[in-house]
C-alpha cells in the first residue's frame, strides 16, 4: 500500500487537528497532511501539493466546499474529494456527487470513516500506479519494436500495416501511440531513418548515389536526391564531398 498525501480544508481548526490525529494514532498510510482554512486556498494548494485525497468542508470563507471541489476536479490531477458537512441535506450531497465528489461525510466525523477512506484511496493509488507503469512499459516496447523493424527493412518498402502485423498491434493503435510518444508520424520517422542511413553510407563507402538510394529504400535516385537536399540543404554528392574535405 502506497503512502498518500492528504489535504484538509476546514475553517474549524478542531476538525483539521482531528483528522491529523486519526492519521497519526491509527498509523495510516499517509506521507503528508496539508491544511487550509478556506476554499480559495484549498484550490490553490491542491494544484501545488497534488494530494491524493482532499477533505473539504462545505461551508468555508472564500469558496465553499462544492465550488472548491468543482475547481479542483477540473484540473488534470484529480484527487479523491470528500465533502464534510454538518448539514444532512440531500441537495448538498446531490450537488456534490454531480461535481465528481467521491463521498459525503457528516460531522462529527468518525475516526473509522477517516481510516476507511484513507486506506481505500491508498490501495487504489497502488493499482493506478501499477497500471500506469504497465502501460508505459507496453508503449515503450511498441516504439522499440518499430525502431527494430524499420532498421531491418530500410532497403524495402515499409508500410504501416506491415509494421502493425509484425508487432501484433492494430494500425490505428500503432499510429496513434507512435505519434503520441515521439511527436512524429511513422512515415516521417521512416524517411528520417532512411536519410540518416544514407548519410552514413555517403560518408563511409564508395557506393554510387543510385546504389545508396536503393539501399535505403528509394527506387528513384532523383527523388532520393530531392528528399536528401530537403533534409540537409545539400545534394548527396555535395554532402559526400563535404565529408571528404572534413576527413582530410
Amino acid at each position: 500500500m502506497r503512502n498518500i498525501k492528504v489535504l484538509v480544508a476546514d475553517d474549524e481548526a478542531t476538525v483539521r487537528q482531528f483528522i491529523k490525529l486519526v492519521v497519526s494514532k491509527e498509523k495510516l498510510p499517509v506521507s503528508a497532511v496539508a491544511e487550509v482554512d478556506n476554499g480559495t486556498d484549498a484550490v490553490k494548494l491542491a494544484a501545488e501539493f497534488m494530494p491524493d485525497l482532499v477533505f473539504l468542508d462545505i461551508r468555508m470563507p472564500g469558496l465553499d466546499g462544492l465550488k472548491a471541489a468543482e475547481m479542483i476536479l477540473a484540473k488534470d490531477h484529480k484527487p479523491t474529494v470528500v465533502i464534510v458537512s454538518a448539514y444532512n441535506e440531500f441537495d448538498y450531497a446531490r450537488t456534490a456527487f454531480r461535481s465528481g465528489v467521491a463521498d459525503f461525510l457528516l460531522k462529527p466525523i468518525k475516526p473509522a470513516d477517516v481510516a476507511e477512506l484513507i486506506n481505500t484511496v491508498a490501495a487504489r493509488c497502488v493499482e493506478t500506479d501499477a497500471a500506469t507503469a504497465c502501460d508505459k512499459k507496453k508503449r515503450s516496447a511498441v516504439i522499440s519494436a518499430v525502431n527494430d523493424y524499420v532498421a531491418a527493412n530500410l532497403d524495402k518498402p515499409i508500410h504501416l500495416n506491415d509494421i502493425a502485423k509484425a508487432i501484433y498491434v492494430s494500425s490505428y493503435h500503432l499510429s496513434r501511440t507512435f505519434k503520441l510518444l515521439t511527436g512524429q508520424s511513422i512515415v516521417d520517422y521512416i524517411q528520417e531513418q532512411r536519410l540518416a542511413k544514407a548519410m552514413e553510407l555517403l560518408k563511409a563507402t564508395d557506393y554510387s548515389i543510385t546504389d545508396i538510394a536503393g539501399k535505403v529504400g528509394f527506387n528513384d535516385a532523383a527523388y532520393f536526391a530531392t528528399c536528401f537536399k530537403n533534409k540537409t540543404g545539400v545534394s548527396p554528392m555535395q554532402y559526400r564531398k563535404m565529408q571528404d574535405i572534413e576527413s582530410k
